[in-house]
């Protein structure tokens, strides 16, 4: 299943633009919002079963890494998908997705070489085309959209 984030940068505090790492902090972060989704809905109908995910493998377009925040994006999607996070904000666990997970692998590649990762950049040119003329509709079937601020 394919997946995208729209982000309405017009909402996103302006001290999340400030610096590139708080940047890349917050892009990881819809990064595995979107993922989070997107596999809360295959799980949803019955495509995926939580209980027989053991491994998972991801495969990224290159881009920069280094954040701000505690985790880097590798760290970020176990802590996700394997433990569950705790927003100390609102006092509330959210539970893994998966826990029978036993490890991430999480590969960086250039999207000239690798042609899936390609292939994602063409879809996150589809989304991003079609969330600026307004046809959202058009794709919204066959892509999980997800909209952050």
């Amino acid at each position: 299943m394919k997946f995208g984030v729209i982000i309405n940068q017009c909402k996103v505090l302006d001290s999340i633009f400030s610096d590139k790492k708080t940047k890349q902090r917050y892009l990881d972060y819809a990064y595995k919002i979107g993922l989070k989704r997107c596999l809360e809905n295959l799980i949803s109908t019955s495509v995926i079963s939580p209980d027989s995910i053991n491994n998972m493998y991801i495969f990224a377009d290159e881009h920069s890494t280094a954040t701000d925040g505690r985790y880097e994006l590798k760290e970020t999607l176990e802590q996700e998908f394997k433990r569950g996070t705790y927003n100390f904000n609102w006092d509330r666990f959210f539970p893994p997705i998966f826990p029978r997970l036993g490890g991430i692998v999480l590969h960086f590649c250039n999207s000239e070489c690798t042609p899936l990762v390609r292939a994602a950049d063409i879809v996150a040119n589809k989304i991003y085309n079609c969330s600026i003329s307004g046809n959202l509709s058009d794709i919204q079937q066959k892509i999980h959209i997800v909209h952050l601020p």
